[in-house]
């Protein structure tokens, strides 16, 4: 299976403006901290203009924050996600002048930025190999182990494990990236597309819906 989410990333990779390689580490991170619990294609309407209209952490530190919810609002949690943004930036420009910190310590010392956006950044932003793990990669994880989901998996040892155990060692943005797109196109919360996976011969998740006649 190693080497897999790297394939399906070359063939089904989807685009979003914020994948592409001269996207600022500030412009990425507005969009991973956009992203948490939110659909990519959600979050491609609005970060855009967003980042057009803020373009700097000092640009979005001084926002209006009528004109930054009205911007929002689409992805829901407006207010919420105002002033995150905002507290995020002034964070950036009281301790790290303005520029996004590579290191997952300084990262996690910025309010709102978790485990997830933090790896993320690391990775997709300044090219560190290392693995990802949100709702979204628990899942395909879990599915295909047969992890029982107990409690918050992204903080799991076993999960992460397995994470670390699939990483290529090389091209890992590009493993990252499909591992999240298999998840959000085949390996759906909802509805999985199990009969069109090519993961489902060493899926346990799939192993035991046929088993239960499902």
């Amino acid at each position: 299976m190693r080497g897999f989410f790297r394939r399906f990333a070359g063939e089904k990779r989807r685009t979003f403006a914020w994948r592409k390689k001269k996207v600022s580490s500030f412009h990425l991170l507005l969009a991973e901290v956009l992203l948490v619990q939110t659909k990519a294609e959600d979050v491609a309407v609005v970060w855009p203009e967003l980042v057009r209209k803020y373009p700097t952490p000092a640009a979005l530190s001084g926002a209006s924050a009528k004109s930054l919810v009205r911007l929002l609002r689409p992805l829901g949690l407006q207010n919420q996600r105002a002033k995150s943004l905002v507290t995020i930036s002034r964070v950036l420009l009281r301790n790290f002048r303005g520029r996004v910190p590579r290191s997952k310590e300084d990262l996690l010392s910025i309010p709102h930025i978790g485990l997830y956006t933090a790896a993320a950044v690391q990775c997709f932003a300044f090219g560190e190999c290392l693995p990802i793990v949100d709702a979204n990669v628990v899942r395909v994880l879990g599915r295909i182990h047969g992890i029982m989901a107990r409690g918050d998996l992204r903080r799991s040892k076993e999960i992460w494990s397995l994470a670390w155990a699939l990483l290529p060692k090389a091209n890992c943005q590009d493993h990252n990236y499909g591992i999240l797109d298999f998840a959000s196109t085949v390996c759906t919360s909802k509805c999985p597309h199990c009969e069109v996976c090519q993961l489902k011969k060493v899926c346990a998740f799939y192993a035991k819906s046929l088993n239960s006649g499902a």
